[in-house]
């Protein structure tokens, strides 16, 4: 997955400059790869906590202008081996913090597995929110009934709570 960045020299945007450069994280070394080329003044070993801001980012989850740019780099760096938000959230072993609905395959082998009663199937069904029986996805609604999702609204979902699934992907791998 990837995390560019657009960090910012704190200082010359205050004084009505965007000064700054796009990033592609991760990178071998954040002082060396991006801040000492903001011009930031001072000494790296000092430390640039808040000479710099992330003024713009492309990713599937929200990155605020102040957010730690060590973390998110070592983020980038666990997140190397993912291609979408789909792949991480079906990393998850824990998914009930990320606002998702658990989701299953619509096949017979859920009704198998989530049944012992035809008359239960049936009344989950009746009461339930079916929009197309060739929906791939299908999923308990909050009254216990069975509703039914597409692809792009299960791809929706994911995206709505991407920022919920980094966060839980950051408690379970770093």
């Amino acid at each position: 997955m990837k995390i560019n960045v657009f960090v910012s020299n704190l200082a010359k945007y205050n004084d009505g400059e965007l000064n700054g450069q796009w990033t592609t994280l991760p990178v071998d070394d954040v002082n060396k790869d991006i801040l000492d080329k903001l011009d930031l003044g001072g000494d790296s070993k000092q430390g640039y906590y808040h000479d710099w801001f992330i003024s713009d980012y492309e990713a599937p989850f929200k990155i605020d202008e102040y957010d730690n740019l060590y973390a998110l780099n070592e983020l980038a760096e666990a997140l190397e081996d993912y291609e979408t938000i789909e792949d991480v959230y079906n990393a998850l072993d824990d998914k009930d913090y990320t606002g998702c609905e658990d989701v299953y395959d619509f096949d017979d082998d859920f009704f198998d597995t989530m049944f012992t009663d035809k008359a239960e199937i049936a009344r989950a069904t009746f009461f339930g929110e079916i929009q197309n029986w060739l929906d791939p996805y299908i999923y308990f609604n909050g009254a216990g009934n069975l509703a039914s999702m597409n692809e792009y609204q299960y791809q929706e979902m994911l995206n709505n709570h991407a920022s919920k699934i980094i966060e839980e992907f950051k408690n379970e791998y770093l």
